[in-house]
């Protein structure tokens, strides 16, 4: 545009203006220092005036285009304002957003978080003595694909009710490479319902591959154990029949994986419950081999009783975690027995990293599973249990419990 059209607003640009100003002030000077012959003083007053009118236009101009630029500003404000006060009517989806803690008065820059984390406050972990310090490092991953940190289940068998845990130990899931879970469990049932089957492997931590020989063995006991009740019935176990056979099937994985069979080896505890009798008791075969073992607990007892398993001698000064078999090299030395739950009793099925634990009467663990698993818990309040802290606990723990009755 020249700069003589008018604006949209109707005014004049303000550079024009100034033009004009400028003009209409020389005018006025020229005509004041000019001798005029007629009328001089009328003649110089009218060009003052002028020279006036021109100024105050040129003012009052000014502030009507900044008002009128002002106008939309104020007129989307007041809209905003308007808005504000109408009710809402449309629906939000509320989002879930990590919100960090207001920092204090005097916050201090952030430092590196160390390597050692602090001990989780919510008490969702029962923790005994001084707990272990590997129990607070991050949780490494191994370097192969492996079966999951923390495996869990609950079930219900006619009157039998089943929780079950398995859960990577501090030891493992921390060091340099982090090392699998070697422990596995399985549970299952005849297909009357009538027997309920479950299977615990502990894999030997000497051997590379003895996450998947535990795994190959738990899964192959369960299966066996069904067609064992099936073919012969529940008085008529096998024991040895039944540990050569999953020996079988670990060292054919071994084969398989083209490794030796002490890279398997894995110790084994199989059980199966048979359903209440009219008196509401109910029987249980336990068989064996190697250093996990069963346990029951009286509903009137404090504490958990050894039932089942290979023992290790506690009274000497060290320890040993020597098994005297293990699969797939010695199922001949398999054994088994019998066990008898009174309504409300519980059995349970362990590897070393619970059984040490309890076996241990020093310190208060065993009272501790004892009352907080005096009944069925839910699942998520049985794997923190089973992830239990404590000094000098750092094996993998694994637990399957069955109570006879107790509802679900």
């Amino acid at each position: 545009m020249s700069w003589g059209d008018s604006r949209p607003d109707g005014l004049m640009s303000g550079w024009a203006r100034a033009a004009l100003l400028a003009a209409v002030v020389i005018g006025a000077f020229i005509e004041v220092s000019t001798v005029h012959r007629h009328h001089g003083w009328l003649v110089d007053g009218l060009a003052l005036a002028a020279v006036g009118l021109a100024g105050a236009a040129a003012a009052l101009g000014s502030e009507a285009a900044a008002t009128l630029a002002r106008q939309p500003e104020r007129q989307r404000e007041w809209r905003e304002r308007e808005h504000d006060r109408e009710p809402r009517t449309e629906l939000t989806v509320p989002v879930c957003r990590y919100v960090a803690a207001p920092a204090g008065p005097a916050a201090q820059p952030a430092r590196p978080r160390p390597f050692l984390r602090e001990r989780p406050t919510d008490l969702s972990v029962p923790r005994f003595g001084d707990g272990a310090r590997a129990q607070g490092y991050p949780w490494l991953l191994p370097e192969r694909t492996v079966q999951n940190g923390i495996a869990a289940d609950e079930a219900t068998v006619g009157a039998l009710t089943i929780r079950a845990a398995s859960v990577v130990g501090p030891g493992h899931r921390c060091s340099q490479p982090a090392e699998p879970r070697q422990d596995s469990y399985r549970i299952g049932r005849s297909r009357d319902s009538r027997y309920a089957i479950v299977a615990v492997a502990d894999g030997l931590s000497s051997a590379v591959w003895s996450d998947a020989g535990a795994t190959t063995a738990s899964s192959q006991a369960v299966t066996l154990l069904r067609e064992q009740i099936e073919a012969v019935g529940f008085d008529r176990i096998d024991v040895k029949g039944l540990y050569g056979q999953i020996a079988n099937s670990v060292a054919a994985h071994a084969a398989g994986r083209r490794v030796s069979t002490s890279q398997v080896a894995t110790v084994l505890i199989t059980a199966v419950i048979a359903e209440p009798d009219a008196n509401g008791v109910a029987q249980a075969w336990v068989g064996w081999l190697g250093d996990s073992s069963a346990w029951t607990l009286d509903p009137r007892a404090a504490l958990w009783q050894f039932s089942a398993g290979e023992a290790k001698d506690r009274a000497a000064a060290v320890v040993s975690n020597e098994v005297a078999g293990r699969l797939p090299d010695t199922p001949e030395l398999a054994a088994d027995g019998y066990v008898t739950l009174v309504p409300g009793a519980a059995l349970a099925l362990v590897t070393d990293g619970i059984g040490d634990a309890w076996a241990d009467r020093a310190g208060n663990v065993n009272e501790y599973f004892a009352n907080a698993w005096h009944s069925p818990v839910p699942a998520t309040r049985f794997t923190a249990d089973v992830g239990f802290d404590a000094p000098q606990c750092l094996d993998d723990r694994t637990a399957v419990v069955v109570w006879n009755g107790g509802g679900a």
